[in-house]
């Protein structure tokens, strides 16, 4: 349980499958892999939390736009 909790990418996942001797890792997960209701929430919680910041990485990007707009707007209403 702590090397498949522990495991960061799909090569991780396999040594533990192989090193256990299942077939595929479809076993081992199936077996092994059932999270606690602890874990379902920490997922969710990254989730998120993730959504969240990519949002506010979005927000500041429309920001950085609307302020160049209104920008080049006052540089042309100038030169009229």
């Amino acid at each position: 349980m702590y090397a498949l909790k522990n495991a960061k990418d799909v090569s991780a996942l396999k040594a533990v499958s192989q090193n256990l001797m299942h077939s595929n890792l479809s076993i081992t997960d199936g077996v092994y892999g059932i999270l606690s209701v602890t874990d379902v929430k920490e997922q969710i919680a990254m989730l998120s939390q993730d959504m969240q910041s990519q949002g506010a990485a979005s927000l500041d990007l429309l920001a950085e736009l609307v302020l160049k707009r209104i920008q080049e707007t006052e540089k042309i209403n100038r030169s009229q």
